[in-house]
């Protein structure tokens, strides 16, 4: 009995030292075919960053270029959070949020739904399981709800994901896949939708329940900052004037870019191997590590 209330009290220490935050990072999108709103960087990586939309709702989703990215069909995503790790907390560790939403007319859930997969390394992925019949355990079936707190679920909306029940007790990477073409099979699925108008996975916004690395809407280059990458460049996205200086593993100086908003430096203009990007601006100074495999 002594030991059981030492474990819930232990529990219940970990899960208070947790913060709360929302993806800050995306590690490689491949775009899939058809759709494409939200992929031009004048929005993407920023569209996603950040809490859902505040307009959306059961029946009225968002669909603006600035909130949501459209992974078009088969498309795929890797996020997370910058040096940071998710963990296993209480209940689900964090929600994806899609523009799924129901339709007045026959009060149907019009989904576009993506498979989830999480990975302590970025390479290892291990699948959330799912069943293509129901969408359980499937992104982008239920309604956001974007007038709640995105960190309370189920009254957010958005679909819910425990690490435990992979096994895990923390995270470092979150791939979603497209796979809304299920829903368009069988005329008898409870999902199901016309082919033609199904256009692929949309992702407004992940927030995460539990993190060592807080993140935020916060009016500081280290949280506004975005960085992805292509198979082609890194690209860094901010709302302030800010600089970039890629280093390579020596020290030497590779690459510097003064951007107002957004900033894209090509791989073939830096060595293989590991890079640093130096990111000033806002009075903030943030680093980050990438590995240029060319």
């Amino acid at each position: 009995m002594k030991y059981l209330l030492f474990c819930i009290a232990l529990f219940a220490f970990a899960s208070d030292s947790f913060a709360k935050g929302f993806i800050d990072t995306v590690y490689s999108f491949t775009p899939g075919i058809g759709q494409n709103v939200g992929q031009s960087p004048e929005y993407f990586p920023m569209n996603i960053f950040g809490a859902p939309a505040s307009s959306a709702t059961v029946s009225v989703p968002a669909s603006a270029p600035e909130d949501i990215l459209s992974l078009g069909i088969g498309g795929e995503i890797i996020v997370g959070i910058r040096s940071g790790k998710i963990y296993d907390g209480e209940g689900v560790d964090f929600i994806i949020f899609e523009n799924a939403f129901k339709r007045d007319f026959d009060g149907v859930i019009f989904a576009e739904p993506a498979i989830v997969s999480v990975s302590q390394d970025g390479v290892n992925f291990i699948k959330f399981p799912y069943n293509e019949w129901t969408l359980s355990g499937l992104a982008g079936k239920t309604p956001t709800i974007g007038s709640e707190d995105p960190f309370n679920y189920p009254a957010c909306g958005g679909d819910g994901f425990d690490i435990s029940e992979l096994g895990l007790d923390y995270i470092t990477h979150i791939k979603i896949k497209d796979v809304s073409k299920i829903v368009c099979i069988n005329e008898t699925h409870p999902y199901y939708q016309p082919e033609f108008m199904v256009t692929g996975f949309d992702l407004d916004a992940i927030s995460i329940r539990y993190t060592d690395k807080p993140t935020s809407v916060a009016n500081d280059i280290k949280s506004q900052v975005a960085f992805s990458e292509t198979g082609d460049s890194f690209t860094f996205a901010s709302p302030y004037k800010f600089s970039v200086g890629a280093y390579s593993l020596n020290g030497n100086l590779e690459k510097h870019i003064e951007c107002n908003e957004i900033a894209e430096i090509s791989k073939s203009e830096l060595p293989s191997g590991l890079i640093i990007f130096i990111i000033e601006g806002n009075g903030k100074k943030e680093i980050v590590k990438a590995i240029n495999a060319r």
